[in-house]
């Protein structure tokens, strides 16, 4: 039995099997992270791996050298490796990385105790199993589709794909003399969709997994959603993943409760209180289903469930304003009085209301204004604190690579040389994003095309990523320089950037067009600077146009209507300009004049 008696602070290393962003990874330890972080003297630290992506020998032979100078002279009291390929990373290269840290693996379906004994860790080992419900689902779906003749089962040939199999091949047997079956694992996300293009009665999806394809492609959640949204049949799932994302629900494992689960374990092995080779399987699920896909295949879980949640369920009058009726009834003997109070106080304000209401808007538009920097500022605090923390290890990576160097007798190494390359660009990003994000205190003199510049600078890998050109044309001679907010000018150009990106990348997702662009023209006319800026994104549609720059108004499912209603009010109360917007071309253009500094 492993002995860790609970003295100083414990230190608590997670590996994770995949990158940053993967989210149920990042859900898995949001868990462990959310208990663990109740206990002041337990202290976690992260390391990503990156084997969706990547996932070969010569991967894992490299990213043990790194390890090797990342862990040395470092002690933990338990390592916590989230799934399969950080397990099996662990397994294979204990000896050359830790010395005797227990271990707690994390969402594993199998494991192999013989593996573990032969390479004579039986007592520091201990693990949190994912069970996915996969006959029962399979039963479920057979209770809601009565008239159920095909069911479609889909699962990767990854290796946590590999280690799924088995439970499938099982309820495949079990069913498949009352269903027909169709094992899918080898195939592409086109190809589903295209198969699963039209509806047919009686047919079903159940999704396991699809993360890799035949060519070995990895495929994002956001593209697996994609996907899911567009198939004509049901598609039920065994995790909260894609709900509300395509799927029509199922029978789920909640992601955050196997990290909650697994960090409890955690604390009950740096108490000392399980002995090694203790495991234990999450039985925690919930039955949850999409409203819109119920309505759209005609398919009630009541049939086979009895408690459920329906996700996607719209709010009722009374939902949306509980609070405002609970509070009418309480106040209402003292409505009369109250109404006859306010009439009599329009009555008195009535004659001096044009003047009021002038200086009321005036003063709301340097309320917004004056709130807008305050968060800026609020912000600009903020990443300067992260941006001070980011530096030091940044510092002690670049040390690190040239101790590497010269305990190798080899100060000229392109390794430590494309080390620290990386460093000086992380640097620099930090740097610009820092200047960028903090508030224009005063109107200073500064040229908009140096602004345009540093402004794509900050975003240019997003833009690169969603496949966009971008191109600043300028007149020559043209007066460049302006009073007004540099920072804030900026702000303004990013929110129309991204507007248009945003637009761009869902027209891509349609494949309405292959590259997006967005194009910048500056020059002089009398005696002001101007700036165009537009885009191949189809435009906006003409009831919308002259509404884009009233406040709290937006296109957008999840937007604010704040963005362009502040660009407006910097622009044209703050810096004495003017703003416009207008379909031109193959899409939007915004054009906002500035008087030239003489």
């Amino acid at each position: 039995m492993f002995s860790c008696a609970i003295a100083e602070d414990k230190q608590v290393l997670i590996i994770n099997s995949y990158h940053r962003g993967f989210q149920w990874s990042d859900d898995v330890i949001n868990g462990i992270e959310t208990v663990l972080s109740e206990r002041i003297d337990i202290t976690a630290n992260i390391l990503y791996m990156d084997s969706k992506r990547i996932n070969s020998h010569e991967y894992y032979e490299k990213l043990l050298e790194l390890y090797k100078i990342q862990l040395q002279n470092r002690k933990y009291d338990l390592i916590i490796t989230v799934d399969k390929f950080a397990y099996d990373f662990v397994l294979r290269y204990y000896n050359e990385l830790f010395t005797n840290e227990p271990i707690l693996f994390s969402g594993l379906e199998r494991n192999s105790v013989q593996e573990i004994k032969k390479r004579g860790l039986q007592d520091r080992v201990f693990g949190v199993y994912e069970r996915r419900a996969i006959r029962e689902t399979i039963a479920m779906i057979s209770q809601m589709i009565p008239n159920l003749t095909k069911l479609y089962i889909i699962n990767d040939q990854s290796e946590n794909g590999d280690d799924t199999n088995p439970f499938i091949l099982e309820a495949i047997a079990e069913n498949e003399k009352n269903i027909e079956i169709e094992y899918i694992r080898v195939s592409t996300l086109e190809e589903i969709e295209e198969k699963f293009a039209s509806y047919g009665s009686g047919e079903a999806i159940f999704f396991i997994r699809f993360y890799n394809d035949k060519y070995g492609n990895f495929y994002r959640n956001n593209q697996i959603a994609m996907t899911l949204e567009r198939l004509k049949a049901p598609v039920f799932v065994t995790d909260t993943l894609f709900i509300s994302k395509g799927a029509f629900g199922g029978k789920l494992v909640m992601i955050d409760e196997l990290g909650k689960e697994t960090g409890r374990v955690a604390i009950e092995i740096l108490e000392n209180r399980l002995k090694s080779l203790f495991t234990t399987t999450l039985d925690k699920y919930s039955f949850q289903f999409d409203l819109n896909k119920m309505k759209e295949f005609n398919i009630s879980p009541s049939l086979a469930v009895e408690d459920y949640t329906v996700v996607n369920m719209p709010q009722t009058f009374f939902d949306k304003h509980r609070e405002f009726i609970d509070f009418v009834f309480v106040i209402s003997p003292i409505f009369v009085f109250l109404i006859l109070g306010l009439l009599h106080n329009i009555y008195m304000r009535i004659k001096n209301e044009k003047k009021l209401r002038l200086a009321e808007l005036e003063k709301n538009k340097h309320q917004q204004f004056v709130i807008q920097q305050s968060k800026l500022a609020e912000i600009g605090e903020v990443f300067s604190s992260i941006a001070h923390q980011w530096k030091n290890p940044l510092v002690e990576i670049a040390t690190i690579a040239q101790e590497y160097a010269f305990k190798q007798h080899d100060k000229n190494s392109q390794f430590v040389k494309d080390i620290m390359v990386q460093i000086q660009y992380m640097t620099d990003t930090i740097n610009d994003f820092q200047k960028f994000i903090i508030p224009s205190a005063v109107k200073t003199s500064f040229n908009v095309e140096e602004a345009i510049t540093s402004m794509m600078k900050i975003i240019n890998h997003t833009i690169k990523y969603n496949y966009i050109d971008i191109v600043i044309n300028k007149k020559t001679p043209t007066k460049l320089n302006v009073q007004g907010y540099k920072n804030e000018f900026m702000q303004i150009l990013l929110n129309i950037v991204n507007n248009a990106k945003d637009q761009i990348a869902e027209l891509r997702s349609k494949r309405a067009i292959k590259r997006g662009r967005i194009e910048f023209f500056i020059y002089n006319r009398k005696n002001l600077v101007i700036i165009e800026i537009s885009d191949n994104a189809r435009g906006i549609d003409n009831d919308k146009l002259p509404h884009i720059f009233d406040a709290y108004y937006t296109t957008k499912n999840n937007g604010h209507g704040i963005g362009l209603y502040m660009s407006k009010l910097i622009i044209e109360n703050k810096m004495g300009g003017k703003i416009e917007a207008f379909n031109k071309g193959k899409g939007a253009c915004f054009k906002i004049s500035l008087e030239a500094e003489k």
